[in-house]
């Protein structure tokens, strides 16, 4: 932690903004609650990870649900307090503020410690510490590596030394419990632009193998497409699950697994839940967070769909390639060739969108003590 003192230098000012720990090049940052942290860097064309232990901390207002623990809760500043089971860091506030730092070997057995004694207090059984709001205060696991160890993501980088992946599904139907996947475009900006096809059912499982092999062998640092949660990442994991394929499509060092959660999208005063994807070691950008979030400032936007919205920001080709969205399939049938030009013709607009409306998260996430991929949709906000 960095000193505070009741003037500050500049350099400390610089610190509270941009962080004080100088690693350069991070590009990712996957921790969870047990105090476990990976941490991906970029060396100009170069990845590499380091796998780390952090105490998992949290808020609270009172250390009531620990007195149980009598002598085994330490201060952080004690002898052996930064490696004690539980530790606490009392700062200034009134009572009843969130003036206690709890920190611990486990988050999780921390949260059990405290479910346990809150119960007792209470004469009731809690389960989940998001049940005591006015007790206890926390922030994700990355969050709490990050704001930790007082590091940011993309220290001395620009925004094009991202190796930053597009893809996009072209399917049979909008339900993948009734259509399947037949191509999928992908491009990526160190070169890559190409399709993938499944003329036939038959080949859809060898497609999704194929872009799961990509994926891996060209290691983007961030993937992205319009409406990446909304329908790709859905449908590309209903019709993976259907063929019984893992999508595997992790980085080197964390865990393989796309995951899911549900979560709420807030832009402005609206908020819509959905289901989230986060795979380790790469982040996530759904350039559609972009577009509601830049049209709720100038509210002049016609459209929200990738083909108005690339004609809006001037970025669709003169000779990019319309088809309508019921025709596509039956477009493919009679003349593949086109239908593999209007989908690359999707991926570079994506990579269009990315560059005009994602500089932004970027710079930011070189300040704030979060994910890229939560920087590009909820801001600095905590949703």
């Amino acid at each position: 932690m960095i000193p505070i003192h009741d003037t500050p230098s500049s350099s400390q000012q610089e610190a509270w903004v941009f962080g004080w720990d100088p690693t350069p090049g991070i590009v990712s940052v996957w921790a969870n609650r047990e105090g476990r942290a990976i941490v991906w860097r970029r060396e100009g064309e170069r990845i590499t990870y380091t796998t780390e232990r952090f105490r998992p901390w949290l808020f609270a207002t009172t250390l009531s649900d620990l007195t149980h623990l009598g002598q085994s809760l330490l201060p952080y500043h004690a002898p052996a307090g930064d490696s004690a089971l539980v530790s606490y860091r009392e700062m200034a506030g009134p009572d009843g503020s969130y003036r206690y730092v709890l920190s611990a070997r486990d988050g999780r057995a921390l949260e059990r410690m405290l479910l346990s004694g809150a119960s007792r207090r209470l004469g009731r059984q809690v389960t989940n510490l998001n049940d005591l709001p006015e007790t206890y205060y926390r922030v994700g696991p990355v969050e709490q590596y990050l704001m930790l160890t007082g590091r940011v993501y993309f220290r001395g980088m620009v925004y094009d030394d991202l190796h930053r992946l597009q893809f996009d599904l072209e399917t049979t139907a909008l339900d993948p419990h009734r259509g399947r996947i037949f191509m999928v475009s992908l491009r990526d900006n160190r070169g890559l632009a190409t399709t993938l096809d499944a003329p036939d059912p038959a080949d859809e499982a060898e497609l999704i193998a194929r872009l799961c092999n990509v994926i891996r062998e060209r290691d983007p640092d961030v993937i992205e497409n319009h409406n990446l949660f909304g329908f790709d990442l859905p449908f590309l994991e209903e019709r993976a699950a259907a063929h019984g394929i893992a999508l595997a499509l992790g980085r080197q060092g964390g865990p393989a697994l796309l995951e899911r959660r549900a979560d709420t999208l807030a832009v402005g005063p609206d908020a819509r839940r959905r289901t989230r994807y986060s795979l380790a070691g790469r982040e996530l950008i759904d350039t559609l967070d972009a577009v509601r979030r830049h049209d709720f400032v100038v509210r002049d936007m016609p459209s929200h769909r990738l083909k108005e919205v690339a004609r809006y920001f001037g970025i669709a080709a003169p000779d990019r390639v319309y088809i309508e969205g019921a025709a596509i399939f039956e477009t493919y049938r009679q003349d593949p060739e086109l239908v593999r030009r209007y989908a690359l013709d999707d991926v570079i607009e994506v990579d269009g969108l990315s560059r005009r409306l994602l500089g932004a998260p970027f710079a930011l996430a070189s300040m704030a003590p979060r994910r890229y991929e939560r920087l590009a949709s909820a801001g600095p906000a905590m949703g």
